[in-house]
């Protein structure tokens, strides 16, 4: 009996199937499932599985089915120490798991022993898990590392915008593993220096992500602490990020922008990808900020009584205010982007954890930066949006709404 299992990195976000061929078998009338579901090194599976799954009825054909996504959402943590790292360094425990699933199938048996009587036990191929989803048009069980590169598309950054890329390494022992990454980078100005991270064959899960520092001041610091080729990129118009392979052939690209806000403050947004990934957004233009109030009120007594009789003082409260809760939603602007960029809005809007960055008080001192910076999580509250092409609309602009996900009083 063959178990058709899914393989590769895949999106917890999305449906994960495995079917059993039962079309050899008269019928199905059970089955168990232990499901493992661990962090850490490849081959240090935990004794006990996250779940258990005992199941008698409900088998309607002979290609039976189980979508074990559901039960995997909550496995993640997704972590924010890494967002304005300036080294190359792998990816944060928690964001990707190792999962694998032991079988038994119980088929139908009577004392005539019918074709296909008996059990059959068995495990899953063992593969990666991400906070992440594909798309229907990519077909079931997508595997999202098929790329290199974990992130769609170019980006504009604000001087002192940090961001990772993260590098998909593949699978231990995939076909597109790679234990060799040579990365190169290409400035505007045709200043350019090379990368190679070999030895990249640890079997941790975060181990098979790499994030590399592209925002201007993590970027910096990396190429002034690795006395790197490249301009500093505050002085570039744009600087490509490249992935190599051993032939020096071009695998993946990506360009990122610097772009002047001489106006506005740029606001940044740090959001999940598709891929499960740590993800980047800055809205350079017009922000607008509006306040919510809600509050309790209760009346209270406005006097006193003594011997004297009943008295009350002018400046008695009254109805009183209690609980008071304070709210902020931001209105904010992208300016002008490319029509390319709709796919980073739909990844913003799907996303399932954003994070706003705030007391930023980065500063640079010659050719390095010092980072620091804040994050404060936020809900998108826009819903529904109008994807603009040029054709239609000449120049894009996209608007955004978000609130704070707590209060800004603190309460819970």
């Amino acid at each position: 009996m063959a178990v058709i299992s899914p393989t590769g990195l895949l999106g917890t976000r999305s449906p994960i199937l495995f079917t059993w061929d039962g079309s050899n078998r008269d019928r199905l009338d059970g089955m168990e499932l232990e499901v493992y579901a661990w962090t850490g090194d490849k081959d240090a599976r935990p004794a006990s599985p996250i779940y258990t799954i005992n199941r008698t009825s409900g088998f309607v054909d002979s290609y039976p089915t189980a979508d074990i996504a559901p039960l995997l959402e909550n496995e993640f943590n997704q972590r924010v120490s890494k967002l304005d790292t300036d080294d190359l360094v792998t990816m944060s425990t928690d964001a990707l798991l190792w999962v694998e699933i032991d079988y038994s199938l119980d088929w139908f048996n009577t004392e005539s022993t019918p074709l296909g009587a008996g059990t059959d036990t068995g495990t899953t191929t063992r593969f990666l898990i991400a906070d992440a989803y594909s798309k229907f048009i990519d077909g079931s069980n997508k595997d999202l590392g098929q790329a290199i590169l974990l992130e769609d598309q170019d980006k504009y950054f604000y001087e002192f915008d940090t961001f990772n890329m993260p590098i998909y390494l593949g699978d231990v022992g995939s076909s597109y593993q790679s234990d060799v990454v040579k990365i190169k980078l290409v400035g505007s100005d045709a200043s350019n220096d090379e990368i190679v991270v070999s030895n990249q064959t640890g079997e941790d899960a975060e181990d098979r992500v790499l994030l590399f520092p592209v925002g201007i001041p993590n970027l910096s610091n990396y190429i002034f602490t690795e006395g790197l080729g490249l301009s500093e990129p505050r002085l570039l118009d744009w600087w490509d990020v490249q992935i190599l392979d051993s032939s020096d052939a071009i695998v993946d690209s990506r360009r990122f922008y610097n772009q002047c806000e001489p106006k506005y403050a740029p606001i940044q947004l740090q959001y999940i990808n598709r891929y499960g990934m740590w993800d980047s957004m800055t809205f350079f233009k017009r922000s607008d900020t509006d306040l919510d109030i809600s509050k309790e009120t209760y009346r209270s007594a406005v006097g006193s009584a003594s011997a004297s009789g009943y008295t009350w003082g002018d400046q008695s409260r009254g109805i009183r205010s209690y609980n008071s809760q304070m709210s902020k939603r931001l209105t904010m602007n992208t300016g002008l982007i490319e029509e390319s960029n709709s796919e980073n809005i739909e990844q913003l809007l799907m996303s399932p954890y954003v994070l706003m960055t705030i007391n930023r008080t980065t500063t640079r001192i010659q050719d390095t930066y010092t980072i620091a910076q804040d994050f404060r999580a936020v809900n998108v509250l826009t819903e529904s949006l109008r994807l603009q092409k040029h054709i239609n609309d000449k120049t894009i602009n996209y608007t955004i709404q978000v609130e704070f996900a707590t209060p800004d009083n603190a309460m819970l």
